[in-house]
């Protein structure tokens, strides 16, 4: 993906919205964020469609409003692969999830 880490013009507008409670929204994004990875990787492995379909959505949420666009993309791909029942993808989509995750994560802790 070629995308920035962080889309600077959805973290503006929302940073803007939040004013001062945008460390709070940051830091919840940063401590909820890990759970979902955890819940995905035992969930992708095991074939739990569900599990992870209903992560990936909640972790797409929250990266879509914080403007992290990579994770956001991941995360929707791989609710859509588990709601179509494509194990065959998943582990693929997962290690790139993290790997953007990653990058995310230091981008964020700079900006608390």
């Amino acid at each position: 993906m070629s995308e920035a880490v962080i889309d600077l013009v959805v973290f503006n507008e929302i940073a803007d919205l939040m004013g001062d409670s945008m460390p709070e929204f940051i830091g919840t994004y940063l401590e909820n964020s890990p759970k979902l990875l955890k819940e995905m990787s035992i969930a992708v492995p095991a074939g739990d469609f569900d599990k992870v379909s209903q992560s990936a959505h909640q972790l797409k949420g929250g990266s879509g409003s914080i403007g992290a666009m990579q994770v956001y993309s991941y995360a929707k791909q791989l609710e859509a692969a588990a709601n179509e029942g494509k194990l065959d993808n998943l582990m693929s989509l997962f290690a790139q999830l993290n790997v953007a995750y990653v990058q995310v994560e230091a981008e964020l802790k700079k900006r608390l």
